[in-house]
């Protein structure tokens, strides 16, 4: 099994939306490393409902202008009906990091790509295209999340007790999450940067939290940022339980707060020289 873009859906999209605050603020911490201008030429690869984009469009002000791609035409269609005001200033497409075609050589001052990276199949050529479409000068800003890690989530002590007993182990195929299936080292990371004759200008090592209400909403959130592909990892007819069993788990670490998960990503900046 490999990620799939097929199994998002309109709930799901809505439910990302409403649910992304932390990745939201994440996104924010991100752009504001990439020290953008007024008046910056943006893309957002990976806008998912297009938050963030709105965000960025606001930071280079009128004479700018972002551009949001998505593989996700659910999620491109919730970013365009959402555009409000900043529908001058900012467009949104279905679209790939792999695939940069629809735009021209050095059009861009920046890109941004937030908690996105480790959903992409091909790294090397996502590298490949954004520095062309770069300036001179222009600036990648990335934040993934590892292999090495993994271990350090919050999440991953819910999920995998599950996994390993009845009804699920030996039914489990994990290769269909990003993370499992084809995640990289901060090392790996490094490399690829360098190779694609990006310079890498920043790298840090970042805390990062979210806080749900319930189970159920966790799992929500978790769905719907993995595009459906999480529950999928187990047959069709466990999905429900699996669904069931995961918010239950969550809800024994409830507290006064809510539900509070944490885990460590990387966050970098490249720049085309």
């Amino acid at each position: 099994m490999t990620t799939s873009f097929t199994h998002d859906n309109r709930r799901l999209a809505e439910a990302y939306d409403r649910l992304s605050d932390s990745q939201f603020q994440g996104g924010k911490r991100l752009v504001d490393r990439l020290g953008l201008a007024v008046g910056a030429r943006v893309l957002d690869v990976g806008c998912g409902t297009g938050r963030l984009a709105r965000w960025i469009a606001e930071v280079v002000g009128p004479t700018g202008h972002v551009v949001g791609i998505d593989p996700l035409a659910e999620r491109i269609a919730i970013a365009r009906e959402q555009a409000g005001a900043a529908a001058s200033a900012v467009r949104f497409e279905v679209g790939q990091a792999e695939d940069l075609s629809a735009f021209a050589d050095e059009s861009f001052d920046a890109v941004c790509m937030s908690a996105v990276f480790h959903w992409v199949s091909d790294k090397a050529k996502a590298l490949a295209e954004v520095r062309r479409v770069l300036r001179p000068g222009g600036r990648l800003g990335v934040t993934t999340l590892p292999r090495e890690l993994t271990v350090a989530s919050s999440v991953a002590p819910v999920l995998m007790p599950l996994l390993q007993n009845a009804p699920y182990v030996d039914k489990v195929d994990l290769s269909g999450l990003a993370v499992a299936s084809r995640g990289h080292t901060t090392t790996d990371l490094i490399s690829m940067v360098l190779e694609s004759r990006l310079e890498l200008t920043e790298l840090h090592v970042m805390p990062r939290s979210w806080t749900h209400a319930t189970g159920a909403e966790a799992v929500d959130f978790l769905e719907a940022s993995s595009f459906g592909n999480l529950l999928r990892i187990v047959p069709e007819e466990l999905r429900a339980s699996l669904r069931a069993d995961l918010a239950a788990a969550f809800d024994t670490r409830r507290r006064a707060a809510g539900i509070v998960a944490r885990d460590y990503g990387v966050l970098f900046v490249a720049t085309r020289v």
